[in-house]
């Protein structure tokens, strides 16, 4: 029986957020040793954009969770830096997030593993040299073919795809970026590997999604069953301990 997937994208403007009284909530919420992390940051706006995303991850789980509060929420890291929840839940929880020139955006899924990525797109950067060093030598081809806009585009999608699902992996950079790459199907995008010795991926549903003009995202969500509809995000703008804006689309994963 084909199901039907829902998935939250839950959404901060980092930079956005400036009312010292809230800033002041969102201390309240760092542990002993993200608020050791939050000092160590050098420069303001990643000490801001750490602290408005430790709000949204643990604010945003209480949604889920209510019987736990913000401040109580608990995580570990396993050997590749990947975060999960050490609360005791009645029922799973996965989570992902990503940060990018400000924006924050999370994922919380109750089925399996889940990845996320978004970048600003207006980056100066040399993107073919980013492809050398981290695309395969087809995806390297097929965008040295391409105008420099179409160029421009395709490198992000490519780009998100990839980190979204070496994070839902749950293995980061020790899964090489050129040891794998996409095949884009009428309505489906499916990763192969180069590599025999490569994970097993077939049960890994893929998303593009954009937030206006500036930034490119994708997902990756390890599936319990291939059978599933088109899936719909939904796209939650918040600051949070504040209200939410909802706005759904049905997005497909092409």
């Amino acid at each position: 029986m084909t199901q039907h997937l829902s998935i939250p994208l839950w959404i901060t403007k980092d930079e956005q957020i400036t009312c010292h009284a809230l800033l002041d909530q969102y201390q309240l919420l760092l542990s002993d040793e993200e608020r050791a992390q939050y000092q160590r940051f050098r420069y303001d706006e990643h000490r801001h954009q750490f602290l408005v995303t430790r709000a949204l991850v643990k604010s945003t789980l209480s949604r889920y969770c209510p019987e736990i509060a913000p401040h109580q929420w608990l995580f570990k890291k396993n050997r590749f830096g990947k975060p999960a929840i050490v609360n005791r839940l009645k029922t799973p929880l996965y989570f992902n997030l990503s940060h990018t020139k400000g924006a924050v955006v999370l994922v919380v899924h109750g089925e399996g593993e889940v990845g996320v990525d978004i970048e600003w797109i207006h980056r100066r950067e040399k993107i073919i040299d980013i492809a050398a060093r981290y695309f395969t030598q087809h995806e390297k081809n097929t965008l040295s073919a391409m105008d420099p806009i179409t160029q421009q585009h395709h490198f992000y999608q490519l780009w998100t795809l990839k980190e979204a699902y070496i994070k839902a992996c749950g293995q980061g950079m020790s899964l090489p970026l050129n040891q794998f790459y996409f095949q884009f199907l009428k309505q489906r995008i499916h990763v192969c590997h180069t590599e025999p010795s490569a994970p097993v991926s077939e049960n890994y549903q893929f998303l593009q999604f954009q937030l206006g003009t500036e930034y490119q995202g994708a997902l990756a969500i390890q599936c319990t069953t291939r059978d599933f509809s088109s899936p719909t995000l939904q796209f939650r703008h918040v600051v949070p301990l504040r209200a939410e804006q909802r706005d759904t689309h049905r997005e497909f994963s092409r």
